[in-house]
């Protein structure tokens, strides 16, 4: 059996693959070279389906309400009206289509009928109130529609509490504080709080006059220096922004960046806040989203004291907005006819075609009685349009007073109130539950049904209990039909039958249920299998975080002793909820006074861990119990419990009275009740209190936490090579998954904790690996894996740098020069230039000396001005902004590999000093520049592990899972960069846009350089370092030499007179990559999810029995699959390539004839025989020898895409690429002038080349081809002289060649269509071609060709089966 290397380069949307030799000769296997790429489309997170599941729910369970409400009232409502609820069911049906014949569906009385009802009663409200007014007998049906109306629309369950805490803003302004000071080093106190609920009452002055008055009642601290005042100004503003309803800045709020978040300005009335802004805040910052909505909590306080204006009943305040909307249109409608033209009157009153008049703000227009469906729009921009008007107008004297009160209200968007704004989602559930009540209080005394009572209460107060009943998060969905299944419910029920509000918790087991809740929401250990997590805020969870992140701390450069970590745990953390820099400063500097904040380092600004809950328990709760052990694990349970059940005090308190009674008093139970506890760390108590692990040096054993505290090293450092630890995780890890026998999905990749997108990934890596083991019949020697970024979201700058530098030269005072206006000058783009960033970071001059830098030298070429590395490259891959600096060369070259010299820093110092506290350099770079002591052995062998050891998860999961399934590989990881360094250090750069081979040829490279860094370093960095620490190394320049394992030469480097490169090179150059893509049958949604109006004969009913021509339906049924057909046409026996729906497939796996009698009933096709089915989407074909694949349908035509990879000489791969970077670029910013890296003429050679290629290669068989097109505008290209445009078209041609989804692209520049290329064959023609339906193993390297015209008739069943094995991977 040969030995063979397996090199690997997985993303979300591909695997490269390669197979070599020991020498890096690729392997054969039946005359093909052995390497390739699989392309797939990456998957997707079960968010959207999540948001449409709870939509789904969400009306579901209003309609279970709805109709338990009928069921209440259906026997004596039947009794006055038989046929009343049958005319509400009905009511969307057109009048032949209704069973009762009625023309009304809510009244058909003699002489009263729903005329007389909207006459009388024109809202809802109207009806609410009159039933809370008036205590006279109403009829039944009245008192229905009023509960029926509440049941619907019965408010949010946000707040807890009564209704007297909604009305009070003391309770709401408490949490909101509490929430704040617990998560700020800054304290916020309120001085007066009669005058914040006048403020925020107050809707007649603007929202800029509130802040400022808001600001005057809130205190901030502490503010012991300017800085600590200006922080604090910032948040008091933003804060009172907020508040208010402006826009406020989550970063100057709580004097933090948000890295992750799309902007950090925004306010709560954006549509974003709720879409996009809050999900993201509660992923990556679940913190600082709580006090967010402890804000808006506020916010939403003052939004319902506007929207009740101060009635007791909410039916009672709409009334009144209806009477003040009628008013205010009566007025606006009689001074508009009066002062304005007759068309603007016409436009903002009647015309259905504007989009904010007055018609798009209440979203209908009534004209000459007919009523018309608008669309609308939000208030501000009605009121935006309705106050240019209003400003426009001259009016008389006598209706001058009467414009400014309208402006004014317009101005304040109090004009025109409407009774349903999304306003209303402030209302809660309390306010409703109060009307409510007093409707059926007045009711029970003229409907004696409402007093009927079994032993769940009476008629009236189940009513009431439908309104209030929320099913307890805990329980999850009430449906157990699929939990065998594996579906996502966990209910555990006391016994059979309906589950209603009253009888919840005797068919429902909530303390079982709420047991399994547990289980299912306790996440798992990063490092052991299986294991449950420890909360955030668990005591020993809260110990490693603190322990961790001081064990880092360094004082002058040097790190401090056990002892003095040990002291400062016990004296500052123990006692302080928050610790920052300047606490640990005072507290350091009674040992000494000379010390400075600057000389403290390895520790952000402030301390991001701390013991708070642990004070909180000690100060608060259990006083010096909290050290006693007996109470340790009790205290972990109800942190625990917390954790889970956050502000359900009720269950913490049952689960305390369960577990623990007796032992904590009524008033700890509250104390532990307002606690906050939220999140969940990332191990487990066994991985930090369970594993020993050994010191391999001083031979001493410890557990994690143990080690943290005897010793300075962090987690990271425990888990290398100097301890034993890894190797008894592994150890565990192995025993708990044993061997894989059989390779699955299942088996392998199902419960892996990485992104869907990451699962999808490895599953195809692992099928690829398992098929190259089957070819050459045994596991490979070693496995070089490199994994890309994939599946998390990528970070953005949330302020450019230019936006920074202002920032940071607003602060600083320089008479000498107006930087502010010089930066101001210059393009965002601009500072994209590292050198020129660097240059105004320094404020001018060089790091090293001190002297003025000349702007426009340092710009040229050969300046004596350049970058230089703090710590130098030889020793760190660091090419980060923090290790980065402009200096001198000469200086520079004299520095060599080394530290700073002192001489540099006594004489820069102070310089450095002035940068750092200007906010011009990081304290990271300071701490850098100052550093006086070499690197220990430990840091130089971290430099060399982070360039070959991966932290990442997914990387690990993937890495684990390949060990698992060859015993006898080893697995080496391989960073992206080192591939990325060698490429451009040998000139080896890759063009993404060309093609997709360099997903192999960089697995092709993952080998090359994954075995010469794994030869000389070895898998052990730090022996390595012991032994050559005083050698001239350089971890850049490992492929200048020859390196060795043992006696054997894995490289041979030119400057010790080598060619490996050469060999490289050649293969590196060769384009016989093997390509395939995964295939698959669509699941899912069914149909795109935007109905479509009524008329449409191709519309898919939206129910059995509505007729979509009139009711509308839905279109663009999805496909999952394609299947091969016969039937009878204009000609005789025809084939056909169909698609078939997935709503079809779906009934086909139960009723095969299925797809048969769809093809015929619906889709006219006589006679069908089905030939081949499934054909899956994403199929190879070839169309008379032109490969494509299979993507979609229509009625009429099916949609291919490209499958045949471009390849061009290589002197082309340059302009490409310059041509895609100076797109971007341009793109990015219209002004900026960027020199393109390429000239007219080379972009005429390669649209030259392109047009050869679509003329004379395979690609002139390409359905859709341009090379007509293409080859007539030629001499128009040629003509063009605008070189970005010029490059556009390029770009658009190249599109044609990808084998991407989208296959259309821009021509018009050139004489062609706006949508050349699609590649549609339509069904008729399309079997009139040579069909090849082609068979390829998940490597390419097996395949077989099926000529479907040719094909005989098929056991239907047979190909069903195929159809069923298939469905698993349609979802990997």
């Amino acid at each position: 059996m040969q030995k063979y290397y397996l090199g690997l380069n997985i993303g979300t949307n591909s695997v490269g693959w390669a197979v070599t030799d020991e020498n890096y000769n690729l392997c054969k296997f039946g005359g093909k070279r052995m390497w390739g790429i699989r392309l797939f489309d990456g998957a997707q997170t079960a968010e959207e389906r999540r948001l449409n599941r709870s939509n789904r729910r969400r009306l579901s369970r209003q309609k279970q309400r709805i109709d338990l409400l009928q069921e209440l009232f259906a026997k004596e409502i039947a009794k006055v009206d038989p046929t009343f609820f049958i005319r509400l069911n009905e009511s969307r049906l057109y009048m032949e289509d209704k069973s009762t014949g009625a023309k009304f569906p809510l009244f058909a009385d003699p002489g009263y009928t729903d005329k007389e009802y909207y006459k009388e009663y024109p809202t809802i409200y109207h009806l609410r109130q009159e039933l809370i007014k008036n205590p006279e007998s109403h009829d039944i049906r009245l008192v229905y529609l009023a509960c029926h109306h509440i049941l619907k629309n019965r408010g949010h369950f946000l707040i807890n509490g009564s209704f007297s805490n909604l009305k009070n803003l003391s309770f709401v302004c408490r949490e909101m504080l509490d929430a704040f000071n617990e998560l700020s080093k800054y304290q916020l106190m309120i001085s007066d709080i009669d005058a914040l609920e006048k403020i925020l009452s107050d809707r007649k002055q603007q929202k800029s006059a509130k802040v400022k008055e808001l600001v005057q009642i809130f205190e901030c601290g502490p503010r012991e220096d300017k800085s600590d005042a200006k922080i604090c100004k910032g948040i008091l503003s933003n804060l009172c922004k907020f508040l208010v309803g402006a826009k406020g800045n989550i970063t100057r709020l709580f004097d933090t960046d948000f890295d992750e978040m799309e902007t950090s300005s925004f306010s709560f009335g954006d549509s974003k806040y709720e879409d996009s802004l809050l999900p993201s805040l509660e992923e990556n910052y679940p913190d600082y989203a709580n006090v967010i909505q402890k804000i808006k909590a506020m916010y939403d306080w003052s939004v319902l004291v506007e929207i009740m204006a101060g009635e007791n009943y909410l039916s009672f305040a709409k009334v009144n907005a209806y009477k003040k909307h009628k008013e205010n249109l009566s007025i606006l409608k009689s001074l508009m006819k009066k002062y304005c033209t007759p068309d603007v009157y016409q436009r903002f009153f009647y015309k259905t075609d504007e989009k904010s008049n007055y018609g798009n703000y209440i979203g209908a227009i009534h004209n000459n009685g007919h009523s018309y469906t608008m669309k609308k729009c939000d208030e501000e921009t009605f009121y935006k349009s309705l106050s240019k008007i209003l400003d426009k107008l001259v009016v008389q004297k006598t209706d001058q007073n009467t414009l400014e009160i309208l402006k004014k209200e317009a101005e304040n968007q109090t004009l025109l109130p409407l009774a349903r704004t999304k306003a209303n989602g402030v209302i809660p559930n309390q306010i409703h539950i109060q009307e409510l009540r007093a409707i059926l209080d007045n009711a029970k005394t003229y409907l004696p049904f409402l007093n009927e009572a079994d032993e769940y209460g009476t008629i009236a107060e189940k009513i009431i209990r439908i309104a209030k009943f929320k099913i307890p998060y805990y329980a999850g969905p009430l449906s157990t039909r699929h939990k065998e299944q594996g579906a996502n419910t966990w209910i555990v029920r006391k016994q059979e039958g309906r589950i209603y509000p009253w009888n919840f918790e005797e068919m429902v087991d909530l303390e079982q249920s709420n047991n399994e809740f547990i289980r299912r929401m306790t996440n798992k250990c990063t490092y052991l299998i299986g294991e449950d997590v420890l909360p955030k805020n668990s005591l020993l969870y809260s110990k490693f975080m603190v322990l961790n992140e001081l064990n880092n701390l360094k004082i002058r450069g040097h790190k401090i002793s056990v002892e003095l970590k040990q002291e400062l745990y016990k004296e500052l953390f123990c006692k302080k909820a928050k610790v920052t820099g300047k606490a640990l400063l005072v507290y350091l500097k009674k040992k000494d006074a000379e010390l400075s904040l600057e000389d403290i380092s390895g520790f952000d600004a402030d301390f991001k861990s701390s013991l708070s809950i642990y004070i909180d328990f000690k100060n608060h709760i259990l006083r010096e119990q909290i050290d006693d052990g007996k109470y340790q694990s009790i205290v972990e349970n109800i942190i625990k419990w917390k954790t889970i059940f956050d502000a359900d005090s009720k269950m913490i308190e049952k689960m305390i009275a369960r577990e623990y009674p007796n032992m904590f008093s009524s008033e700890q139970i509250k104390k532990i009740c307002r606690l906050k506890c939220r999140g969940w760390g990332n191990f487990s108590s066994r991985f930090l209190n369970g594993i020993q692990g050994e010191n391999t040096e001083t031979k001493e054993c410890f557990t994690i936490i143990e080690a943290l505290w005897k010793t300075n090293y962090n987690l990271m450092q425990l888990l290398s090579k100097q301890f034993t630890f890894k190797d008894a995780i592994d150890c565990i890890n192995a025993d708990k998954v044993g061997k894989i026998d059989k390779v699955t999905y299942e088996n392998t990749v199902k419960d892996l904790v990485v992104s869907p997108a990451n699962k999808r990934a490895i599953w195809q890596t692992v099928q690829i690996t398992e098929e190259i083991k089957k070819v050459m019949k045994c596991e490979p020697e070693k496995i070089f894996v490199e994994m890309a970024r994939g599946g998390e979201k990528e970070k953005k700058r949330t302020i450019s740098r230019k936006e920074r530098l202002l920032k940071l030269y607003m602060d600083y005072k320089d008479e000498n020069r107006d930087w502010i206006k010089e930066i101001e000058s210059r393009d965002e783009q601009d500072f994209t230039n590292r050198k020129l960033y660097l240059y105004y970071t320094q404020i001018g001059r060089c790091m090293y000396s001190g002297e003025e830098i000349s702007l426009e030298e340092l710009m040229q070429k050969n300046s004596k001005w350049d970058k230089d590395h703090i710590y130098p490259q030889s020793k760190i891959k660091d090419d980060s902004l923090d290790n980065l600096v402009l200096a001198r060369k000469d200086i520079n070259n004299n520095k060599s590999n080394k530290l700073l010299s002192t001489g540099i820093q006594d004489k820069m110092k102070k310089y450095w000093k002035m940068l750092l506290q200007h906010g011009f350099i990081s304290k990271k770079k300071y701490d850098r520049l100052i550093r006086t002591e070499d690197f220990s052995d430990e840091e130089l062998s971290g430099f060399i592990a982070r360039q070959i050891v991966e932290t990442r998860q997914s990387s690990k999961a993937v890495a684990e899972l390949l060990d698992r399934l060859n015993e006898h590989t080893e697995i080496v990881y391989v960073k992206a960069g080192l591939v990325s360094d060698f490429r451009h250090d040998n000139n080896l750069l890759k063009s993404r846009r060309i093609n997709d081979y360099h997903n192999a040829k960089d697995a092709f490279l993952n080998i090359v350089v994954g075995n010469v860094y794994n030869a000389k370093f070895t898998a052990n960095p730090r022996n390595w370092i012991k032994k050559n620490r005083n050698t001239n190394y350089s971890i850049r320049r490992v492929f200048d030499y020859t390196v060795k394992r043992g006696s054997t030469i894995v490289w041979q480097g030119v400057k010790d007179g080598g060619h490996s490169i050469d060999a490289i090179k050649k293969t590196m150059a060769r384009n016989d990559i093997l390509y395939t893509e995964r295939t698959y049958c669509e699941q899912g949604e069914l149909f795109n999810a935007t109905l479509i109006k009524k008329g449409n004969p191709n519309a898919i009913g939206l129910k059995k029995g509505l007729d979509p021509m009139k009711y509308g339906g839905y279109s663009s049924p999805k496909t999952s699959a394609f299947a091969f057909i016969e039937f009878d046409g204009k000609k005789g026996r025809q084939n056909h390539l169909v698609e078939i729906p997935v709503y079809i497939a779906n009934i086909a796996a139960r009723q095969p004839e299925y797809i048969k009698n769809h093809l015929e009933e619906k889709k006219g096709y006589q006679n069908v025989i089905v030939k081949k089915y499934p054909i899956q989407k994403n199929a190879l074909i070839k169309l008379d020898g032109y490969p494509a694949r299979l993507r979609g349908a229509n009625e009429k035509s099916i949609t291919l895409k490209n499958a045949v990879q471009l390849v061009l000489k290589p002197e082309y791969h340059e302009t490409i690429r310059n041509v895609e970077k100076y797109l971007e670029y341009i793109d990015k910013d219209e002004s900026v002038s960027k020199a393109a890296r390429f000239s007219h003429t080379e972009l005429d050679k390669l649209y030259d080349e392109l047009c050869f290629k679509a003329e004379n290669s395979i690609y002139k068989k390409r359905p859709a081809s341009q090379a007509a097109t293409l080859k007539n505008g030629q001499k128009t290209f040629l003509a063009i002289t605008n070189l970005k445009e010029k490059a556009q078209v390029i770009n658009n041609i190249i599109t044609m060649f990808r084998c991407d989804a989208t296959t259309t692209t821009n021509l018009k520049t050139i004489g062609g269509s706006a949508n050349a290329g699609g590649m549609q064959v339509n069904k008729n023609t399309l079997t009139s071609q040579k069909v090849v339906l082609v068979h390829q193993s998940i490597t390419g390297l097996f395949g077989t060709e099926e000529e479907l015209l040719n094909k005989k008739e098929s056991d239907f069943s047979g190909s069903f089966f195929s159809y069923k094995n298939s469905f698993l991977f349609s979802c990997l």
